[in-house]
């Protein structure tokens, strides 16, 4: 028999889920999700909610018309001819909401700002809360405009607006097909109000148009701190894997040699074959659907290696193991890594699709947080994206995962790099050693 409790907890996500209640006080932070912003579904191209519908506020001009202007949006539920540059037709990123809108702007120039502006209250201190939306750049490849790149912002709104932390998309890639991702920032509160803020990082009027979606405020985890009072103006570095440099094309390291296993295979010399891996300092050029001689993402590293890989099937999971010990149990962590498909645009392959979990004591163990990156798309030139995870471990040691949610052989090929593990303090190694 289903309890009062559960059908109260059930009526508050339905009520979230469908815009009726889009903030809710701390009863509601266990759940998990804060907010959830969807934009809704209709039959008409052009919604005739506002963004006070949805409790946030833009400096930009709403439009009810086909014809998105510089400096303006409009919430659509498909993009419209008007712009013979965008992705005609494309949907929102909403999942079975037949009709769903999403919030397309043509960003401008900085007169426009904030893109979107969400105030927060009955925030708790000391608990980890993640900030995320999809978005998407709505130029088709090969268009050669502007790229979108937006910044991530959270602010406290009762002491003179500070910044608490921020983070950027970096551009928007344009590709073939119109492809969202999914950027999210994690922070710990240290007053109960906050503002969420969307702000552009670039103001060019030719190009410079996006569509965001699914936006969302997330609890991380019911647990308050229970190492230290924290300081989250900036966070802290726990290890960070840029796989080195070097001269040769292919590095003698091995995962041992950066803590981590895998179930694939190393190869040093030759091209990658499904179920094989190598750390390369360039994309090989004898596979003639890759992107050949494309480079790693860290920055400043001549020569810098990566974590090259031809997925394969379900018995080379994971792709990558991480075993870390002396966690502090409550505190807010962030694991996270830049990811980029191999394979060149218009090959209509297998896209990789990765999950990141975090799990308590070994590989099997008690699953503590999950996210999956989505089909990375395949891109005009390889194209770099975020994709991270937050968490508060249950014990103070962890196992941090990669695995493949396609185990298709044509296609699937990846590459990974700058694989961190951040805690959301400045004043805190991260570490609680045993008393």
């Amino acid at each position: 028999m289903v309890s009062t409790t559960d059908m109260l907890e059930l009526l508050v996500v339905l009520l979230t889920m469908t815009g009726i209640v889009e903030s809710v006080g701390n009863a509601s932070h266990k759940l998990g999700t804060v907010f959830l912003i969807t934009f809704g579904n209709g039959s008409n191209l052009d919604s005739n909610k506002t963004p006070s519908d949805f409790n946030f506020t833009t400096n930009h001009s709403q439009q009810h018309t086909d014809s998105i202007e510089s400096g303006n949006f409009g919430f659509v539920n498909k993009i419209a001819k008007n712009r013979s540059s965008w992705h005609i037709g494309a949907l929102d990123h909403t999942k079975d909401d037949d009709g769903g809108y999403m919030f397309l702007v043509d960003v401008g120039n900085e007169s426009h700002q904030p893109l979107f502006n969400y105030k927060v209250d009955n925030l708790s201190r000391g608990v980890c809360y993640e900030f995320s939306a999809y978005i998407t750049n709505v130029v088709k490849s090969g268009a050669k405009q502007a790229k979108s790149n937006v910044r991530l912002e959270i602010r406290e709104t009762d002491k003179n607006d500070t910044l608490i932390t921020q983070t950027s998309t970096g551009d928007l890639p344009e590709c073939s097909n119109m492809s969202w991702s999914k950027y999210g920032i994690s922070f710990v509160p240290t007053s109960t109000s906050a503002a969420l803020l969307v702000v552009s990082n670039v103001y060019e009027t030719m190009g410079n148009d996006l569509a965001i979606d699914d936006i969302e405020l997330r609890v991380c985890s019911d647990s308050v701190d229970q190492c230290a009072e924290q300081d989250t103006q900036e966070s802290t570095s726990m290890f960070l894997i840029t796989f080195g440099e070097g001269s040769s094309t292919y590095s003698n390291k091995t995962p041992s040699d950066f803590n981590f296993t895998t179930n694939h295979t190393q190869n040093l010399s030759t091209p990658t074959e499904f179920g094989h891996f190598g750390l390369v300092n360039k994309v090989p050029g004898n596979v003639g659907t890759w992107h050949n001689d494309s480079l790693d993402h860290t920055v400043n590293d001549n020569g810098g290696y990566m974590f090259l890989v031809d997925v394969g099937e379900d018995i080379h999971q994971p792709l990558f193991s991480y075993k870390i010990i002396n966690l502090c149990i409550g505190l807010c962590y962030e694991f996270s890594a830049y990811f980029a498909n191999v394979v060149i645009a218009g090959r209509k392959y297998a896209k990789p699709d990765v999950r990141l979990e975090v799990r308590a004591t070994k590989e099997d163990g008690n699953l503590i947080a999950n996210r999956s990156t989505g089909d990375i798309p395949e891109c005009n030139n390889m194209t770099w994206s975020k994709h991270s995870i937050s968490f508060s471990p249950t014990s103070s040691l962890v196992v941090l995962l990669m695995l493949s949610n396609v185990n298709q052989q044509n296609g699937n090929d990846l590459a990974i790099d700058d694989i961190e593990l951040r805690v959301c303090s400045r004043n805190h190694s991260g570490f609680c050693p045993p008393s």
